[in-house]
């Protein structure tokens, strides 16, 4: 049986209710050589029986099944288990442009030096994707701020991460060595994991494309209990991860940042646009 060239990695708990359409997205997918790895961790619903319909008459889908040990233990698992060159993480409840994979494997085989390339999020309420949140302009938005989203390496992208998060997890492909380097994803986070990860990259000298083009979105579910809803929770490994950048960053820029944090929170918190 010949490699997958992507593997998917969807961790799952406790979201069969979203899981088997976002399962049938991935089958929707322009490129075909992928693997796509479901990861159980400890699901007491009917995760596993949704698996089985799609692991029955797809070989493509893998399921695996861990006791619960929390969405960073999980992606660290399909990240074990993957065979792909490339990985995209995909939680259970979102979906990802048909187009997505083929554009951004086309950017990563054409531009050897990039290790993550990653492009927009939409956000949308259960299945309606025409209700954006965070929209500006109906069908065309991105998370956050557009100064968060660039392309580089080095410093220029560890400041940016002392503001805030660059991009959803969903977003980006990446190549499969760079997370072997990063040793995964640092499972003592219970929010803002990805940040995290992200971070890891950059001071392994990651290389960061920011390729918005039209077919790399990925479409992020809102308006359902989830990790995001725990306002305490995200500020306290918020703060946590800005204390772990301090020594990478210098006084001068974190000083300059202050400001932009605080612009961000301001939106963010009081929803002023």
């Amino acid at each position: 049986m010949k490699e997958p060239t992507v593997t998917i990695v969807v961790p799952c708990y406790n979201y069969g209710h979203y899981l088997a359409d976002t399962l049938k997205n991935i089958q929707q997918q322009e490129y075909e050589s992928w693997e796509c790895i479901i990861v159980d961790d400890g699901s007491t619903d009917n995760s596993g029986a949704i698996a089985a319909e799609f692991t029955s008459t797809d070989s493509r889908y893998r399921y695996v099944y861990q006791q619960n040990k929390g969405l960073s233990a999980a992606r660290n698992f399909g990240i074990s288990e993957s065979r792909g060159k490339y990985i995209q993480f995909l939680d259970s409840d979102d979906f990802i442009h048909p187009a997505k994979i083929k554009q951004q494997l086309t950017i990563l085989e054409r531009n050897k030096e990039f290790d993550i390339t990653y492009g927009n999020s939409l956000f949308f309420f259960d299945n309606d994707l025409k209700k954006l949140y965070f929209s500006r302009k109906k069908g065309t938005t991105v998370s956050g701020s557009n100064s968060l989203r660039i392309s580089g390496r080095g410093h220029s992208i560890l400041k940016k991460f002392l503001i805030n998060n660059i991009m959803e997890v969903s977003c980006a492909l990446i190549k499969k060595q760079l997370i072997i380097q990063t040793g995964g994803f640092d499972e003592t986070y219970k929010s803002y994991e990805d940040w995290k990860f992200w971070i890891e990259c950059a001071l392994k000298d990651a290389y960061f494309d920011y390729s918005p083009v039209e077919g790399t979105e990925t479409y992020i579910r809102c308006g359902h209990g989830s990790m995001m809803s725990n306002k305490k929770n995200l500020v306290l490994h918020g703060v946590r991860i800005r204390k772990f950048l301090h020594p990478h960053i210098n006084f001068f820029d974190r000083l300059l940042n202050y400001k932009g944090l605080a612009k961000l929170y301001i939106r963010k918190w009081f929803k002023i646009f």
